[in-house]
């Protein structure tokens, strides 16, 4: 809204200067006997002022239009010049004009005291002189400048419903947006050419008084929507001005004037290429997502050209709360300013320096080393995204299996991507190379991630075999992102290949107590809960594809847990959640997170019914679930519900909390299935589960007294096929009903293994 104005000023404040400028006169003698006609129509043409300016204020003013008022001003004021005189030698004082013009010709419309003295200031930046009167010669500069105006307002007429009038204009092409701001930035850059604004001390002040009279002016007796609420924008785009340009910014040359406007436009056109295209945040095809990347690339650009940067090298932290604060006010929202500051702090000292080792002291603001690593990761991310959106899927019938997605993997041309496209430095662009090496690794696994139309995480047999669409790679590509940010952070041996690197359990630990706030405003952290990173820790460690128990989460580990926390455990559990307010299962009270409960046995019945639906990225689940009787599957969830209980439960209710930990829980059951079921027979056999078994071994060893590694293997193997923790004596047991052989182990005892997980890591700690 304020660069909205701000423009408006900008290109209308020469025409509004032109009013005031004629609105002062006329105490002074003339030079010879003559009449004034008034109802000249060299004058008359400005009543209707106001009027033109706010047409071409909502896109509605005509070229012609325009022209004829412009040239109509202009003829006023030369007419003006030459016909009369003021109280001083050649020059007319503010009042004079003001009050000889409110008189006359602008009686609905008129130009207040105050407005009238900013105009003057900005008369002076423009132009030089006094601000307290205007001369002759100024007023023949004027009209010199109001021609240069005329003509950029032609220019500009065709695009100014795209620049302005967002209410009415609803959409915008992405180079529609750039013609408009570029023909803003041609206009404004010629005006600034014409004037003495790089010479002047106009400030930020200056220009929230002056704008303040414009709406006034402009407005009249009559409200005028698009002034109406411009008081409320000016806290965002001051704090925003002081980000990118400094609290005392000083230009002291004209490149830094230009550049400087230059920045205010190229924030413009992103605040509209936001609202025009992007904030509907739906990313579902490459044109859109080709958008996204030069967004993001113009946003880091502008930082990294601003003003601020340039002369001090850091946006200082006051700076950046500053505008925190000023948007969490515009814009009231489920996080707080305090955990916006926390976790951008957070996110500075660990993420884009990781080096500082969280040293808070000394933290001055966002640096130009921040900014590197920002652009560093980002270009990871476009690489890899180059190479997905390079590839053929109408050949390949929609998408490629795993060995062909690495064998277009191996032929592409990065080297080409990074050097032509990405960067010149040679240390970034082995910084790439290492990330490229990274991700072929990744492609390699023996069970790769990948996701389904609806983003949901595939786990099923032969998932190598599975055809990966641009949906699938694009999705797993941001969540390698985010995984490769979380270790960077808060892993360990993370400055060169991320197969190197690892992230321990306090690792884990901490980036839930950095984003704990945040987390818990989002409804992403449950606020009744302590820190669960440990949790989350073991869960990466035992349930992920590439999990082994031991005391590290690896790239693979990490990346894999950040798929599930994202596409099971809040993405699934989302659309679980909403698909039971559609089918009425909810009730009138809520839950920690605000959403409203459902009732036990409706959500029970209902994800019996839809659970092929719910889960279609299961297959072997929904096959599973759909071969129980009616009392298996109450057994079953059972299981589920007991393992997903959060603290405080009430009884015959289900909350966000249950939900999230309960789809959670079969993907990690599905997991297991898929990583240890040889056979194919749908169940874990005795020597399958003690296959599984080394990656609880560590675990194991927390929770009995033994460190033999065959009693540890037995103990799992009991803790599956009988759902406890064994002592001695059941251990013993155990091994008599090995010889005359167990069944086979299906979902429902994997299910049940995870309530006594829970129980073991609910005991407290000796």
């Amino acid at each position: 809204m304020f660069f909205k104005n701000t423009f408006r000023i900008l290109t209308s404040v020469t025409v509004a200067l032109t009013s005031a400028g004629c609105s002062e006169f006329l105490n002074g003698k003339k030079a010879e006997p003559q009449v004034m006609e008034l109802s000249d129509a060299r004058f008359k043409c400005l009543q209707s002022l106001p009027q033109q300016l706010q047409k071409f204020s909502v896109g509605e003013a005509q070229e012609q239009d325009i022209r004829d008022g412009a040239d109509c001003m202009t003829e006023a004021l030369l007419y003006f010049n030459k016909r009369t005189f003021g109280s001083l030698p050649n020059a007319y004082t503010v009042e004079e004009m003001r009050k000889f013009f409110g008189k006359y010709f602008l009686k609905e419309n008129n130009v207040s005291p105050q407005f009238a003295a900013e105009l003057m200031k900005i008369k002076r930046a423009l132009l030089g002189g006094s601000t307290t009167y205007i001369t002759k010669e100024e007023i023949v500069h004027i009209v010199e400048i109001m021609k240069v105006v005329r003509d950029e307002a032609v220019l500009l007429a065709p695009h100014i419903k795209i620049l302005l009038n967002q209410k009415t204009q609803n959409t915008a092409e992405w180079e529609q947006i750039s013609q408009a701001t570029d023909q803003l930035r041609r206009a404004l850059q010629r005006l600034l050419e014409k004037t003495q604004v790089s010479k002047s001390e106009y400030s930020f002040e200056d220009a929230k008084k002056a704008l303040a009279g414009f709406s006034e002016f402009i407005r009249g007796e009559t409200p005028f929507a698009p002034y109406d609420q411009y008081g409320e924008w000016i806290p965002v785009v001051e704090a925003v001005k002081n980000v990118l340009m400094g609290e005392r910014a000083q230009f002291t040359s004209q490149q830094q004037w230009s550049d400087s406007l230059d920045t205010l436009i190229n924030l413009y056109e992103l605040a509209l290429k936001y609202h025009y295209s992007l904030s509907d945040l739906r990313f579902e095809d490459r044109s859109k997502l080709r958008q996204v990347s030069q967004f993001m690339g113009q946003a880091l650009q502008l930082l990294q050209n601003s003003h601020t940067m340039k002369t001090t090298g850091r946006i200082a932290i006051k700076d950046i709360d500053n505008l925190i604060l000023q948007l969490t006010t515009k814009f009231p929202s489920t996080a707080s300013e305090k955990a916006l500051k926390k976790t951008y702090r957070a996110v500075l000292i660990k993420v884009l320096d990781p080096e500082r080792k969280a040293d808070t002291r000394d933290l001055q603001g966002l640096e130009r080393k921040h900014l590197a690593t920002i652009s560093r990761e980002f270009n990871i991310w476009r690489l890899h995204q180059s190479f997905i959106d390079s590839l053929q899927f109408e050949e390949k019938e929609g998408g490629y299996t795993q060995s062909e997605l690495f064998e277009a993997y191996k032929k592409f041309n990065r080297t080409f991507v990074i050097e032509k496209g990405l960067v010149d430095d040679a240390f970034e662009q082995q910084a790439l190379e290492l990330a490229w090496q990274d991700f072929g690794e990744i492609l390699q696994k023996n069970i790769p991630v990948s996701f389904n139309d609806e983003g949901r995480l595939l786990i099923t047999r032969n998932a190598n075999q599975l055809k990966q669409t641009w949906k699938s790679l694009t999705k797993a590509n941001l969540i390698r992102a985010l995984a490769r940010l979380l270790t960077i952070g808060w892993g360990e041996n993370a400055t060169g290949r991320m197969t190197s690197a690892f992230i321990s359990q306090q690792g884990l630990i901490n980036w839930y107590d950095d984003f704990q706030e945040i987390g818990r405003d989002l409804k992403a952290f449950d606020p009744r809960s302590a820190n669960s990173g440990g949790r989350s820790f073991l869960e990466a460690n035992f349930f992920t594809f590439s999990g082994n128990g031991d005391q590290a989460m690896d790239q693979s580990e990490t990346y894999e847990f950040v798929s599930t926390l994202v596409a099971a455990g809040l993405s699934s559990a989302q659309a679980l959640q909403n698909h039971m307010a559609l089918a009425g299962c909810e009730v009138k009270e809520k839950d920690v997170f605000g959403n409203p409960y459902i009732n036990q046995g409706c959500f029970r019945d209902k994800l019996h019914k839809h659970f092929h639906y719910y889960f279609n990225n299961l297959p072997g689940m929904v096959q599973y679930v759909q071969s129980l009787s009616v009392a298996d599957w109450e057994q079953f969830y059972r299981h589920l519900a007991v393992a997903a209980e959060a603290p405080g439960q009430k009884p015959g209710l289900i909350e966000t909390a249950n939900i999230r930990t309960l789809v959670t829980i079969l993907h990690y059951i599905e997991g297991m299935m898929v990583m240890y079921d040889a056979d194919g027979s749908s169940t874990l056999s005795l020597d399958e589960i003690y296959a599984a078994s080394p990656r609880f071994m560590s675990f194991f060893k927390t929770v009995t007294d033994t460190k033999s590694e065959t009693l540890l293997k037995e103990g799992f193997a009991y803790l599956v096929f009988r759902g406890s923790i064994p002592g001695a004596g059941a251990l013993a047991g155990f091994q008599w009903d090995k010889m005359w052989g167990v069944e086979d182990a299906q979902r429902m005892e994997i299910a049940r293994i995870f309530g006594t997980l829970k129980d073991q890591l609910n005991k407290p700690k000796k």
